[in-house]
């Protein structure tokens, strides 16, 4: 190269280089739609004494996501000193976070928590109460709300929606707010999984630009492998209900056995360019469900469809989720008994994210779609308060009856030589709270394998466990223990001429699970009742 042409080589590129760190330090373009200011709760009132979201995070609840550290220190002060709330801690993280949630209610509510759970749980276990005395607790108890924030870590807006609902809960002085404190006890859990959504939180921090990233197919939206949907060891909790591995699961399981609610929300999130999904599901449904809790899925959703209609906001229902496989947040709940309801929102990050339509929707908006949803859930439970409480009962009461459906099956589950894995097994029964029995002899009986294969009096040695679906948790025994459930002829149908016509499956996700072959166990289905003199399997404290 001439001696010449390098000098001018080298102006050009320090005058590109100026020019181009001149233009990476202009401030941010205020794009058109960027801002989102609709009050969450226009008109409300609020005691003073409790401190705001905004003020202890220093910017405006929804403006953008919260850290778990930021989450905590919110409900923390909302609690403190308040005679609407009580914070309980149900466990940590692989990560050591704390794992809590807020109980609200009337303050007369609060005061007697233990004699209210201890009525929910006669109210559960129906054997334990006289029918007249079950009536009675029905009539008069309050409806239990579990609402439940972000399982998905990088699925954020819900978390931050819960702060403003627990605020305005725990602060309203409106009519509509204490009514509903006399009616519900909400139950609020903000974060399921903070190891994962702290984690995502840096990946979106580390990717941020100056300028304001409506495309969601920005680093800082689309993100980086290992994301955080998942806790810490990488762990998909909606998929962990059954199966109980990690302790955030567990200790949630715990806690909602604990309190036997009959209502559950899960905040969710999918793809940017969607809208808004919730409830009712479609096909197809596990043969095991809930009819009581499949019943409330089309109330809670013409409330809900009402609620985003005031503001425009576009929704469906029935789509893509289904509730075959037991082990999501909804199907889990729903077998036992929880009517439920499941949001997708779409996912929008920090700023905002366009729309096909060139709109922008931005996270502020999302959070206030989550609220509202919330919201009107919460009226919808109080509005049906005694129907629902009551029906749940009456599904109790059929799961433990002689003349019910699930009074004559019984899993005989043999003990094998793999001490290890039977304790695991013998755990897992005892975590989902499931009664399991042992008898001190050999018992002959008639069923099948867990191949399907009949059988006649074949003799089961001493030790072996039983495990009747005559008990409360009936439908979640049978669900994760049976063998081969059926789909419907229909769905079947259904199912063959999409993967025909179009190549696509209708089936979300897992479609096999049976706990017994999942710790390779020597298991039977007996079509009969408990055994005569089977003792009840000691609970550990």
């Amino acid at each position: 190269m001439p001696a010449l042409i390098i000098p001018r080589l080298l102006s050009h590129l320090l005058a590109c280089s100026i020019a181009s760190s001149s233009l990476a330090q202009q401030p941010p373009v205020d794009l058109p739609g960027l801002t989102y200011d609709t009050p969450f709760f226009p008109g409300a009132t609020y005691n003073p004494n409790v401190p705001t979201p905004d003020q202890v995070l220093g910017f405006p609840a929804g403006q953008k996501p919260a850290t778990h550290a930021q989450i905590e220190a919110v409900i923390k002060a909302i609690a403190t000193n308040n005679p609407r709330c009580k914070l309980v801690e149900y466990g940590k993280t692989h990560e050591g976070r704390t794992l809590f949630y807020i109980v609200i209610a009337a303050p007369r509510h609060i005061e007697r928590l233990d004699a209210i759970k201890a009525d929910l749980a006669k109210l559960a276990d129906p054997r334990s109460v006289s029918a007249a005395e079950a009536d009675r607790i029905a009539d008069t108890i309050p409806a239990v709300a579990w609402m439940a924030y972000v399982i998905h870590g990088d699925e954020m807006s819900s978390s931050d929606a819960a702060l403003a609902v627990a605020h305005h809960l725990a602060a309203g002085t409106d009519a509509s707010v204490t009514s509903m404190l006399d009616d519900l006890i909400v139950i609020i859990d903000p974060l399921m999984n903070p190891d994962g959504r702290d984690r995502w939180l840096n990946i979106m921090q580390t990717n941020r630009t100056a300028q304001p990233q409506v495309d969601d197919q920005a680093l800082m939206h689309a993100g980086i492998w290992p994301s955080g949907r998942m806790n810490h060891y990488l762990f998909d909790m909606n998929r962990d209900w059954i199966f109980a591995t990690q302790p955030e699961t567990r200790g949630r399981i715990k806690a909602i056995a604990e309190w036997n609610p009959h209502y559950l929300v899960e905040g969710h999130e999918m793809g940017s360019q969607d809208t808004f999904l919730f409830q009712p599901a479609r096909d197809p449904h596990n043969p095991n469900a809930d009819p009581h809790a499949r019943t409330w899925a089309d109330e809670f959703a013409k409330d809900q469809g009402a609620a985003f209609d005031q503001f425009g906001w576009r929704y469906y229902t029935g789509e893509w989720n289904e509730e075959w496989y037991p082990g999501y947040t909804g199907s889990w709940a729903g077998l036992r008994g929880i009517a439920n309801n499941l949001y997708e929102q779409a996912n929008i990050q920090v700023d905002a994210v366009r729309r096909p339509e060139g709109t922008l929707e931005t996270y502020r908006e999302s959070v206030h779609k989550q609220l509202v949803a919330t919201m009107a859930n919460l009226t919808t439970l109080q509005k049906n308060r005694k129907a629902i409480v009551k029906g749940m009962l009456e599904e109790r009461r059929k799961n433990v009856s002689a003349e019910g459906p699930y009074a004559a099956r019984c899993f005989a589950v043999v003990p094998g030589a793999n001490a290890s894995r039977w304790r695991q097994f013998v755990d897992l029964l005892q975590v989902q709270g499931f009664e399991a029995y042992t008898l001190d002899r050999e018992f002959a009986a008639d069923g099948k394998d867990r191949l399907g294969r009949e059988f006649k009096g074949r003799r089961f040695p001493k030790g072996t466990l039983y495990i009747p679906t005559r008990q409360p948790l009936a439908r979640l025994v049978a669900a994760m223990m049976e063998f081969d459930p059926r789909m419907s002829e229909t769905f079947l149908a259904d199912e063959r001429r999409e993967l025909l016509r179009f190549g696509n499956s209708k089936l979300y996700d897992i479609t096999g699970w049976n706990i017994p072959m999942l710790f390779d166990m020597d298991a039977s289905e007996l079509a009969m009742g408990l055994p005569d003199g089977a003792e009840r399997l000691a609970v550990p404290p």
